[in-house]
C-alpha cells in the first residue's frame, strides 16, 4: 500500500492551479486505512460484546456478518501483519514472530491466506479467520485486549505501536473472562509433600515402605535374635545345635558333638 504525501498532493493542487493550504495539505496527506477487522469465533459468527471464553477462541475476521455484503467495511487488498496488545497499544502481547502473523485479503476485504497461525472458515462469506493465539496475559484489570491490523508495507519497527503507525492500522478490542483458579487442595498424608506435622509424605499410604499411612516413618525392623547354642542353628564355634540343651542326645548342652555309648558288655553266657 503506498503512502499520500504532501508532495504528491502539492503536484496535484499546482497541475489544476489550485491554492493549497498548509493545514488543508496536512490534513490531506493524513489519509488513513480504510476498512474494518473483527474479531470472532472460529467459523466467523459474531460474539456479542466480543467477550470471549478462552484465549484461543479468538480468531480474526475481515468480512462483516451475514445480513452485509462480503465487502463492507472491507480493507485494501494486501497483505497484513496483525497483532494483539493490552488496550493501549504499548504492551506487545503477540508472543509469535511477525512473518509468523501476516495473512493476505482479497478485493472484498476478506482474508484468503494465514501464513503461519491456525484458521478457520466463514460461514457467512466462505472467508478465512485466523487465530489470534498464541499471545500473553494483557495486564489490564478487566481481561480486554486490542487486535491490530496494518499493511505490511506501512509496518515500521520501532515506530507507533510495536511497529504498527496507528493511521495506517485497524483494531478491534475484545476480552477473555478471567477465570478465578481453583483453590490448591488442603494438604494431606500422601500427596507427596512434607507438610507440617509430617515425619515423611512419599505420596501414597502403603505401610511398609519406609514411610507409613500417617507419614510418620515406617519403624526398622527388630535386630535378629543373639545367636546361642540350643537355637537350632549351627553358628560359628558350634559343632551341632539340635534345638535343645540336652545332654546325651548326640548334641551336648553346649554344642559338641557327643560320642556314641559304648556297647553293652559281652554276656559270659553267650555262646
Amino acid at each position: 500500500m503506498k503512502n499520500i504525501t504532501s508532495v504528491s498532493i502539492a503536484l496535484t493542487a499546482a497541475l489544476v492551479g489550485g491554492c493549497q493550504s498548509m493545514d488543508t495539505e496536512q490534513a490531506t496527506s493524513e489519509v488513513r486505512l480504510s476498512g474494518a477487522i473483527f474479531t470472532t469465533l472460529v467459523d466467523g459468527a459474531r460474539v456479542d460484546a466480543n467477550i470471549y471464553d478462552r484465549k484461543e477462541d479468538v480468531y480474526l475476521d475481515g468480512g462483516p456478518g451475514e445480513k452485509a455484503p462480503a465487502n463492507a467495511a472491507g480493507l485494501p487488498a494486501g497483505d497484513y501483519y496483525f497483532q494483539v496488545t493490552d488496550p493501549s497499544g504499548k504492551v506487545l502481547l503477540s508472543s509469535d514472530d511477525i512473518e509468523a502473523r501476516r495473512i493476505s485479503l482479497d478485493d472484498n476485504g476478506l482474508i484468503t491466506r494465514a501464513y503461519g497461525h491456525a484458521t478457520g472458515i466463514d460461514v457467512d462469506h466462505g472467508a478465512v479467520t485466523v487465530q489470534l493465539f498464541p499471545y500473553d496475559d494483557t495486564p489490564n484489570n478487566g481481561g480486554e485486549y486490542k487486535a491490530w491490523i496494518t499493511p505490511v508495507d506501512e509496518y515500521v519497527p520501532g515506530e507507533g505501536k510495536n511497529g504498527f503507525i496507528p493511521r495506517y492500522s485497524k483494531t478491534d478490542n475484545f476480552k477473555v473472562r478471567r477465570i478465578a483458579a481453583p483453590p490448591p487442595p488442603a494438604p494431606y498424608c500422601g500427596d507427596g509433600n512434607v507438610d507440617e506435622g509430617e515425619a515423611c509424605d512419599d505420596g501414597n499410604t502403603t505401610n511398609g515402605d519406609g514411610c507409613e499411612n500417617d507419614c510418620s516413618l515406617t519403624p526398622p525392623p527388630p535386630p535378629p535374635p543373639h545367636s546361642c547354642c540350643g537355637d537350632g542353628t549351627v553358628d560359628e564355634g558350634e559343632q551341632c545345635d539340635d534345638g535343645n540343651t540336652t545332654d546325651g542326645d548326640g548334641c551336648s548342652a553346649t554344642c559338641t558333638e557327643e560320642l556314641p555309648p559304648p556297647p553293652p558288655p559281652c554276656d559270659e553266657h553267650t555262646p
